[in-house]
């Protein structure tokens, strides 16, 4: 295979996985959000509404992990692998919504924020690789 198709197939991969990940990327901030009013004393109303945009951002972590997948066949050797999911267990739902309570709150809060700056520095590598696979299409061009 022409090493001119293979970049493009891995540029197209990683920009599959900047999509999902700027997907995840909102549904945690929207959680964030949801989570600031859920510690003000929101309730178990902001606590579902919190959980549902993080079942959001997990799913869309797995949707990239799979495009991810792709992105390392045709990269060999990339050594990237994406952040964890957020903790999203039938207890820690039972927690937060039934036994809502500020310590939960803060606790899921600061989990948020955890995967909130591991996204972002994980996408800016994606971002990083997807600018150095576009300079090695410019020299195949040149050539």
């Amino acid at each position: 295979m022409d090493k001119e198709k293979e970049i493009k197939e891995a540029k197209a991969a990683a920009v599959e996985v900047l999509l999902r990940l700027d997907e995840a990327l909102k549904s945690l901030k929207d959680a964030s959000s949801m989570s600031v009013w859920d510690m003000l004393g929101g309730g178990s109303f902001f606590s579902v509404i919190k959980r549902k945009h993080m079942q959001e951002a997990n799913l869309k972590i797995k949707e990239a992990s799979i495009y991810l997948k792709c992105l390392n066949e045709e990269l060999d050797d990339i050594g990237m692998k994406l952040p964890k999911e957020i903790s999203d267990t039938m207890s820690d739902n039972v927690m937060d919504i039934y036994f809502d309570n500020i310590f939960t709150d803060i606790r899921v809060a600061g989990e948020i924020k955890e995967k909130l700056d591991e996204l972002k520095s994980f996408r800016t590598s994606i971002e990083n690789l997807i600018i150095k696979l576009d300079a090695e299409l410019d020299e195949i061009k040149e050539c």
